[in-house]
């Protein structure tokens, strides 16, 4: 998933933003909407992100205003545009089609680097992930409202087809815990069991988002930076704390959420998070170890379904 850089791509870089080692660097492919550039400077001062399709183009500007929004608002590093938006060349392929690499230009835009990296998996300071969870929620509604997302808009809804797919898979012990999950998720669309809360949602809070500082000698990792906010949307703030479960561990709800009400919601959601990874598993047909699949996935599923029964019978 990463590559040298073609030379196309590192002339490129250097009109936008000259000074970085563009042509010694590499290109990580791994992202859905964006090829990212990153220099071979010692200490990378700048990123390129490059749109990989006409409709993620489009999004760019807009993305991009947003994070230079977001930035004094919050206590860690946020990526800041370095420049404007490089309108790139016209595309070649029609909109949803991706464009070969050697065979395009497409937006683009110099960001500044974030240092540190991903923290351990399934450990963390339930202190260190509420004051996340608290700062995400203190951001000024003027600073993000009208620039993110509406609810559900990078998460289709469940339907009849969906949901059976998904029940196809899942053993018949754990069907029951499934069926009240989507039933919570029914009452949060209602606007019910405070379904209707609306704050900041980051949209992958989680994994290689969030940069950490590595863990030394009696000192725990500290978090330098979030990066790709390009799903954040006006939504449920439990779901920030959701998606820090997933990484952390769903034991984390409870002591890292600022009240009960939203820890009952963020485990919802957990519930919902890993139905959606085994509908888009059953639904490509790309699983080879299901019984994997299901040891990582039926954990938070059983969590989640015990909130979603309090919810359901209140």
């Amino acid at each position: 998933m990463t590559r040298p850089p073609l030379p196309r791509e590192a002339e490129r870089a250097a009109r936008i933003l000259p000074g970085p080692d563009w042509a010694g660097g590499r290109v990580e492919e791994g992202g859905d909407d964006h090829l990212v550039l990153i220099p071979g400077d010692p200490v990378p001062p700048a990123v390129l992100r490059i749109a990989r399709r006409p409709e993620v183009g489009e999004l760019l500007p807009a993305r991009t205003e947003l994070l230079a929004r977001l930035a004094p608002h919050l206590p860690w590093v946020t990526p800041v545009p370095l420049g404007e938006v490089d309108p790139g060349e016209p595309w070649s392929c029609g909109s949803g089609v991706p464009v070969p690499d050697d065979a395009w230009s497409g937006p683009a835009v110099a960001l500044s680097w974030v240092g540190g990296g991903p923290h351990a998996p399934h450990v963390g300071d339930p202190a260190a992930l509420r004051r996340i969870v608290e700062a995400v929620a203190a951001v000024p509604v003027e600073a993000w409202t009208g620039r993110v997302a509406e609810p559900f808009t990078s998460t289709p809804h469940w339907d009849d087809a969906s949901r059976a797919a998904v029940l196809a898979v899942l053993p018949a012990a754990e069907r029951g815990a499934a069926q009240a999950v989507w039933s919570a998720l029914e009452a949060f669309r209602a606007g019910e069991a405070g379904g209707d809360a609306v704050g900041l949602v980051h949209g992958d809070l989680a994994g290689h988002n969030m940069h950490w500082s590595p863990a030394g000698p009696g000192a725990e990792p500290r978090l330098l930076g979030i990066i790709d906010w390009d799903h954040a949307a006006a939504w449920d703030p439990a779901i920030n704390l959701a998606h820090l479960a997933l990484w952390h561990g769903v034991g984390v709800i409870a002591p890292a959420a600022p009240d009960t009400a939203l820890a009952t919601r963020a485990s919802v959601w957990v519930g919902h998070l890993a139905l959606f990874r085994l509908r888009r598993a059953a639904e490509s047909g790309a699983v080879r170890r299901w019984d994997r699949l299901l040891r990582k996935t039926l954990p938070r599923l059983e969590h989640a379904a015990g909130a979603s029964r309090s919810i359901l019978a209140d």
